[in-house]
């Protein structure tokens, strides 16, 4: 994770998964995770409401603030992304 730009209420992530790897169930008191795809094709799953998204190369989505979320490449494949993560103070809830 290479974090790109950071302010008080606004932070932009570079972000890889190799095989395999993903961000766990978790989710933020305050800020919403923009999510831009671009490379692979990214899985988003989400809690209350149950949902998962695919995103290939230029697709984006976003979950807000209070909704649980888990991070992957689709079938346990490599990708990159870009988020953006606001507006407000970033926190870390894991679920």
């Amino acid at each position: 994770m290479d974090v790109l730009f950071t302010a008080p209420a606004i932070r932009l992530i570079a972000q890889g998964h190799g095989p395999s790897q993903c961000v766990p169930w978790h989710s933020h008191d305050n800020i919403s995770d923009a999510f831009f795809c671009l490379s692979g094709r990214l899985r988003i799953a989400t809690r209350a409401p149950d949902r998962i998204v695919l995103l290939d190369p230029g697709d984006s989505h976003t979950v807000p603030p209070g909704v649980a979320h888990f991070v992957s490449g689709e079938a346990g494949r490599p990708c990159e992304m870009l988020i953006v993560q606001g507006v407000g103070a970033y926190n870390y809830v894991a679920e």
